[in-house]
C-alpha cells in the first residue's frame, strides 16, 4: 500500500518539460481539429444539396392563389439546369382564348400577352430560399431591369414534389404553386 501511495505523490509531482507540454497542447489542437473537420465533413455528407435537387422539369399540379385552390390549373413548366432556370405558366384558371383568325387582332395579343408569365435567367439556392434573376423575360421592363430584378421564393422539397411560393412583392395576391418533377415523361402535363 505504501508503494502506491509513493507512486501517487511521485505523478502528482510530475511537470513535463516545455518541450513535451508543447508536445502536448499540439496534439490536442490536432485532435480537435481533426475532429471538427470530421464533423462537418460528416454534416455536408448528410445535407442534401437542394440546388440539384430541384434540377429537371416541373409541371404543375395545383396553384393556391389568395388563399383559394385552383383544383384543376393551366399548364405550367418550370425548368432547373444546375446554374439556370426557365418558367412559363398560364397565369389564369380558365384555359387561354384562342384567336379567331389567320392573324391576332390587337385585342387578342393583350389578352395572350396578360395570361401567359414567361421569363428566363440564373438563380441561387440558399436554405428554403431560391432567388432567380430573369434576363429573358415577356415583360421588357422586368427583363430591362437585369440584373437587378431579382426575386426570392420560398420552397419545400418532398421527394418529387416541389412547393414553390412566389415573392409577397409580385403582383396582387399570393402565390403558391405544387409541382412534380417529370423528367423523361412523354405527355408530362396528364395526371
Amino acid at each position: 500500500m505504501r508503494t502506491v501511495f509513493a507512486a501517487l505523490a511521485l505523478v502528482a509531482r510530475y511537470r513535463p518539460s516545455p518541450k513535451e507540454a508543447t508536445m502536448r497542447r499540439t496534439f490536442g489542437f490536432v485532435t480537435v481539429f481533426a475532429v471538427l473537420a470530421t464533423v462537418t465533413i460528416a454534416w455536408r455528407t448528410y445535407t442534401p444539396d437542394t440546388s440539384s435537387m430541384l434540377q429537371g422539369a416541373w409541371v404543375v399540379m395545383s396553384w393556391e392563389v389568395e388563399g383559394e385552390m385552383i383544383p384543376d390549373p393551366q399548364p405550367a413548366l418550370i425548368v432547373f439546369t444546375g446554374t439556370h432556370y426557365s418558367m412559363m405558366y398560364v397565369n389564369q384558371a380558365e384555359p387561354r382564348d384562342r384567336y379567331a383568325g389567320e392573324e391576332m387582332t390587337d385585342s387578342e395579343r393583350v389578352g395572350a400577352y396578360r395570361t401567359l408569365t414567361a421569363n428566363s435567367g440564373r438563380y441561387e439556392v440558399s436554405g428554403n430560399e431560391l432567388t432567380t434573376r430573369a434576363f429573358v423575360a415577356k415583360d421588357p421592363n422586368y427583363m430591362g431591369d437585369w440584373p437587378e430584378n431579382a426575386g426570392t421564393y420560398t420552397f419545400r422539397m418532398e421527394g418529387e414534389t416541389l412547393h414553390l411560393t412566389w415573392p409577397s412583392d409580385w403582383g396582387p395576391g399570393a402565390r403558391k404553386g405544387t409541382f412534380r418533377k417529370v423528367e423523361g415523361e412523354a405527355a408530362p402535363w396528364a395526371n
